[in-house]
């Protein structure tokens, strides 16, 4: 009994609360939200009067607004309202199909009487697509790089509202895009006097500054079209080889060990007796010394270029940034002159480990070329803003 009657409360408390959030929805003018939370509880409870009342009220209201703003709209004779109108035809309709999937004992006890304004919001959507064609063709016209740019938001919004086959907007979109578009040819130039090999020409060369591209910037590694905006250049303009360096270093360590056992001997040196006549013996510390040499061999290469950008349509070079990468190999050789057991553990590692000998010279340009390869595709990226 106690179980039916906390149920009982608990669903009255429910109603309570739901009537009121609605009613508060209602009053606050929130009409769409009051109109969604009797939607909720009738869906449920077909038969709440209290929700049925006010769900009547607020489609009242919302669709008296609504239709007031479109007649606003317009009344204005602006060309440019078509798009604000679609909104709202299509706040509308979902306002009708969310209340037309009640039950029908609701739909009949409010009077709803479903419209699916589709006339209305094809006519509109077709003067939306009509004033953005109209508007796009302007900003063609002018055929600047800029207002193709435009043009071509322009004719998306007409795809948006009447999609691509809206006339020719299909057409005309892609010259927009062509207009608006910069296009980049990036060139490699090898100037180092000498053959550079094949591997360091390839990491110059495979940049890849396709992966920079962006709306309305696109590069290309050889030529593919008639003309470009502009020209990006690398040039590599010399390699430098340093003098080889050898530095020779002599360490000496010493570690404590014990060898044995030897005798206790006194200040006279003789043997100490144990008590029972016996020498005494004692473990024997002895000094191991290892005298290291350590002979280091390094060699250095320098790769020095330029990044050149150069403006087609002006003739004109816009910027050169100087870019250069210093390679450095070094090779160790160890020798040894005593007790190994003398290293400490890191030295005796050090000492161990496997000769690796210096690296060719066309190794070393490759590494060159690889760090340049990336300094010239973050020069790319961080200087796209000179690509108007």
């Amino acid at each position: 009994m106690k179980l039916r009657s906390l149920c009982a409360l608990l669903l009255l408390s429910l109603f309570v609360t739901g009537c009121k959030s609605a009613s508060k929805s209602f009053r606050q003018g929130r009409y769409d939200e009051a109109i969604n939370r009797c939607i909720t509880v009738l869906h449920k409870e077909p038969s709440n009067q209290r929700h049925r009342d006010i769900l009547m009220d607020a489609y009242r209201v919302a669709n008296a607004n609504d239709q007031e703003r479109i007649l606003t709209l317009k009344g204005t004779g602006q060309p440019d309202v078509w798009g604000n109108i679609v909104t709202i035809y299509e706040r509308v309709i979902a306002r009708n199909r969310r209340i037309n999937a009640l039950p029908s004992s609701v739909l009949s006890e409010i009077n709803f009487v479903y419209n699916s304004h589709s006339e209305e919001l094809i006519d509109a959507k077709r003067r939306a697509a009509e004033y953005h064609y109209t508007a796009g063709i302007r900003e063609l016209n002018a055929g600047t790089r800029l207002r193709a740019r435009e043009a071509f938001r322009q004719f998306e919004r007409v795809v948006f509202y009447s999609g691509e086959s809206f006339r020719d907007v299909r057409e005309l979109k892609a010259r927009a895009e062509e207009l608006g578009t910069v296009y980049v040819l990036f060139n490699v130039v090898d100037r180092s006097m000498g053959f550079l090999h094949p591997e360091a020409m390839w990491h110059l060369v495979n940049i890849y500054p396709q992966n920079l591209n962006r709306r309305w910037l696109y590069f290309d590694t050889e030529p593919r079209r008639s003309s470009y905006q502009y020209e990006i250049t690398f040039m590599l303009e010399r390699r430098s080889w340093f003098p080889p360096t050898t530095n020779t270093r002599r360490f000496t360590e010493t570690r404590t060990i014990t060898d044995g056992t030897e005798f206790r001997l006194d200040s006279r040196g003789n043997p100490v007796l144990d008590s029972n006549g016996n020498a005494i013996r004692v473990p024997k510390q002895v000094t191991l010394r290892c005298t290291v040499t350590e002979v280091t061999h390094q060699r250095r290469i320098r790769l020095d270029g330029t990044l050149t950008y150069f403006d087609v349509e002006m003739q004109r070079i816009i910027r050169v940034f100087p870019l250069n990468s210093t390679s450095t190999a070094q090779s160790v050789v160890f020798s040894t002159n005593g007790d190994l057991r003398a290293l400490s553990d890191q030295t005796r590692k050090r000492v161990s480990a496997p000769f690796i000998p210096l690296p060719s010279d066309d190794e070393m340009v490759i590494w060159g070329a690889k760090d340049l390869s990336e300094q010239v595709r973050q020069t790319l990226l961080n200087n796209r803003n000179l690509l108007q």
